[in-house]
């Protein structure tokens, strides 16, 4: 099975950024507006890299929803750990 990364990895890459700001847009339900906020911020990084590498290094644009899932998961757990964030 051939991926061809160079054609379909940019658009793996924006599906992910996309993903990403559901994910921080639905962290709304346990965290505060500033969290909100900062997640949205978060999703600045792999939106950057995705616009950068489409041309560039389209084979890495495919990675990028994993970078996008890990910011995500960290905040998550500094916020609900540390913060306090809670389902009200």
């Amino acid at each position: 099975m051939n991926l061809r990364l160079e054609r379909s990895g940019p658009w793996i890459g924006v599906g992910g950024v996309f993903i990403h700001l559901w994910l921080a847009i639905t962290t709304v339900l346990y965290a505060p507006w500033w969290g909100v906020a900062l997640h949205v911020l978060a999703i600045t990084p792999p939106a950057v890299l995705v616009a950068r590498w489409a041309r560039e290094q389209p084979r890495r644009c495919a990675w990028l929803p994993l970078l996008g899932v890990a910011i995500w998961a960290t905040l998550n757990a500094i916020g609900i750990g540390l913060l306090g964030w809670r389902m009200d």
